[in-house]
């Protein structure tokens, strides 16, 4: 029986099995074209492995040693295009049989049986049912303090019992194909928690529609959970991950059919962040909608954003559709919300995710951001503290973004902040892949010692502070002589000459970015709740910054590969013709303005179409890209330019080089190329490739045609085949007779 991963055929979502692969067996592979099978069989010979073509269609198999499958697999995806890592088929069978007919329902990319023999931990964790969940409360958006429901969140286990963040364990799953059980761990996790807890309101629950197959059998074990904790089925809200972008559309509805004939409500999650928001609202007319909380973010102060909730807003009250705002983070979202018919609200202003449901909220009245107080008298000083608060909060924002650069963002927070509460020392502490970090950026009073750059490698962090800091957390402490702390941790603050701090986060979503930190250097600091709350609010404005600026930098980038794209030749990635003809242009005006000499060398390969019917057109690619490899690695100036003029030829832009200095680089473009040795046996010249290469060099102005200096190397080419090939031969601009350099 063959298994890429012993999973039950009756139903993916109920069983998950160990991969097999780490066995002795046959890998079977499939290509998409015949370009791949060459290039994994010259893989393969490399490393001396014997195999069995199969000519149906391209494609191989193999017998491997015990684990060897796997890594000939991860071999090939250093070797493969992306596309052909998707599209490459892949089939391991235990022992040395051929596949049967039941076989082949086991066929999976090339990428996917990757990914999954990379899922050991995940599949450990879905196999012992290492998950919990978190309840974050959902409360009615005119009164805050009365809780409506809660949604379930997912959290994963380690071994040490540590909580794990869903984004990698949604993200591996999603790779290697195993939502449909984790989407039944997590609803069954959700409804046992929950039940756990006696508490009123409703519970909801997301669901991927892709990861069930047959509603009234996937779902029967959710259906019987539910009853087993005595949940009245109109508590239940199933959540559809509209980003999930469902294919099937008539299975999506039969899988709410069988939720709503059941007795259970339906949401549509995420309203706004995927793909055909409108259309599913439509079809699905579900009970609940939750606006997506990228959508929520500074609604009150985004033209775009404002425009398209508040449309939104105005069908689902016309439908009848109960709303809920995500992601709530500030007073003035949930005020805008409020004026406009939102019903219901969720976000880390009302109350973070806790392992148990909470059974109160704060009461956030119109206007202040304060626990609603029913003494009259307190009212006043509270509103004008909060006003003065929200003045300090949006100046420093609006100092605090004036800037997309992320070293600018980071020191105005940091001196901004440092002014504002008046201690020693600020610092933003940014963290690493491993959990270890360094203070990025300080700011400092005079007198204080500096810690810039100093970096710290905690081990216990990720199992200790990590998690209580991505939760929001915040941590004051007021004298660390007597705060409790261990004798370690005591030496080390007294090294850095701190005596109190306040530490918040700088969190991006559920992403722990950093921690924006407070040192009282020289005595003790009693921190204030309104410093704390102010304190968080100015990290999570620079949280807001960092990421639009990091967003903007991946845009910048995105755009220069995009150019860079635009301006390389597919095949053998030096410049194209469009990218020549800007850069000419480019020198042409720049070196007339300067008077410089620019110099062109054009290239053509000797009898190149001879070589293609020899060889065949994947060897042509194969001797065009060395050859531009060559003459790229030989043209080394910055502003020189390498391009490929279209078939097999070659130009070469020199800019301020004189006629003397073309000359030298094409005789050593054709010494490096004679170097390869690129066998071309029906050559008329040689029996390696060689290049014929025309030069010309002219001071470029304003009464000269660009297209003068092409046309003298063009002729110089032409010279250059009708001598015989495999020669460089020059021409001057105002010079009929050529030069020849053999």
């Amino acid at each position: 029986m063959s298994q890429i991963c012993s999973i039950s055929k009756t139903c993916a979502c109920r069983n998950v099995g160990r991969c097999q692969t780490k066995e002795a067996g046959r890998l079977f592979l499939w290509f998409p074209v015949p370009h791949t099978l060459k290039k994994v069989t010259s893989y393969l010979q490399q490393l001396r492995l014997e195999y069995e073509l199969m000519y149906e269609r391209p494609g191989l198999s193999l017998k491997c040693k015990p684990g060897q499958s796997i890594e000939i697999a991860r071999n090939l995806a250093k070797l493969l295009a992306p596309r052909e890592l998707k599209e490459t088929q892949v089939l391991f069978i235990q022992g040395n049989i051929q596949p049967q007919l039941h076989d082949f329902s086991d066929i999976a990319s090339l990428q996917r049986f990757i990914k999954l023999n990379q899922s050991d931990w995940l599949v450990e964790m879905l196999a012992t049912e290492r998950f919990t969940s978190y309840f974050q409360p959902i409360v009615s958006i005119n009164d805050t303090s009365q809780i409506f429901g809660y949604e379930s969140l997912l959290r994963g286990l380690d071994e040490e019992g540590n909580l794990m963040l869903p984004t990698p364990i949604v993200e591996l799953a999603t790779e290697a194909g195993l939502i449909p059980q984790l989407d039944q761990v997590a609803r069954l996790s959700a409804i046992t928690e929950f039940g756990r807890y006696q508490v009123s309101g409703h519970i909801f629950i997301n669901f991927a529609p892709t990861s069930l197959y047959d509603p009234a059998f996937c779902l029967s074990s959710s259906v019987e959970a539910i009853d087993t904790a005595e949940i009245s089925h109109d508590r239940v809200v199933f959540e559809v991950v509209e980003s999930d972008n469902p294919q099937d559309l008539t299975h999506l509805k039969a899988v709410l059919k069988y939720y709503r004939d059941a007795g259970f409500l339906v949401a549509l999650d995420d309203l706004g962040s995927g793909y055909s928001s409108l259309n599913l609202l439509h079809q699905l007319r579900p009970d609940f909608i939750k606006l997506d909380m990228e959508l929520i973010r500074d609604v009150h102060q985004d033209l775009y954003k404002a425009s398209i909730t508040e449309k939104l807003l105005e069908i689902t009250q016309k439908l009848n559709i109960q709303t809920v705002a995500e992601g709530i983070e500030c007073i003035e979202e949930l005020n805008w919300l409020r004026e406009r018919g939102a019903n219901l609200a969720q976000g880390y202003l009302i109350a973070k995710p806790s392992a148990v449901p909470i059974t109160t909220t704060p009461h956030f009245d119109p206007i202040t951001l304060n626990v609603a107080s029913t003494d009259s008298k307190q009212v006043k000083p509270h509103v004008q503290h909060q006003n003065e608060s929200e003045r300090i909060v949006a100046a420093v924002t609006q100092r605090i973004r004036q800037s997309l650069e992320l070293d600018e963002i980071l020191q105005t927070t940091a001196a901004e902040v440092r002014q504002l509460f008046e201690v020693d020392r600020v610092i933003i502490y940014q963290f690493e892949s491993d959990w270890s970090g360094l203070v990025a950026v300080e700011s400092l009073a005079e007198e204080c010692m500096s810690i810039l750059g100093f970096h710290v490698m905690d081990t216990c962090f990720q199992s200790t502070r990590a998690v209580y800091f991505q939760q929001g957390n915040t941590r004051a402490i007021e004298n660390i002589e007597t705060a409790g702390l261990s004798p370690c941790h005591v030496d080390l603050l007294r090294s850095l000459q701190i005596r109190a701090n306040l530490v918040v986060p700088i969190l991006q979503k559920e992403r722990l970015w950093g921690l924006l930190i407070a040192h009282q250097c020289r005595n003790a600091r009693q921190w204030q709740q309104s410093e704390i709350n102010l304190f968080n609010q100015l990290a999570g404005q620079a949280a807001i910054a960092i990421q639009q600026s990091e967003l903007y930098h991946q845009l910048q980038q995105a755009n220069q590969e995009l150019q860079r794209l635009a301006c390389s030749d597919g095949l053998t990635q030096v410049g194209n013709r469009r990218c020549f003809d800007d850069t000419f242009n480019t020198q042409w005006q720049r070196l007339a303005r300067e008077q410089g000499s620019l110099s062109l060398i054009l290239c053509d390969v000797d009898y190149f179409k001879l070589y293609n019917d020899t060889h065949g057109h994947l060897a042509g690619d194969d001797a065009l890209r060395q050859v531009a490899k060559v003459i790229s690695q030989t043209v080394k100036c910055p502003a020189d330019l390498v391009a490929r003029y279209g078939g097999e030829e070659f130009a070469v832009i020199l800019p301020n080089t004189d006629i003397e200095g073309a000359i030298a680089v094409a005789r050593d473009i054709q010494t490096n190329i004679s170097a390869l040795k690129m066998p071309h046996p029906h050559s008329q010249v040689s029996k390696f490739i060689t290049l014929s290469l025309g030069v010309a060099t002219i001071t470029p102005h304003s009464q000269l045609s660009p297209a003068t200096l092409i046309a003298a190397a063009d002729q110089g080419l032409y010279q250059a085949k009708a001598q015989g090939r495999n020669c460089v031969v020059q021409i001057n601009c105002g010079d009929v007779e050529p030069k020849s350099f053999i």
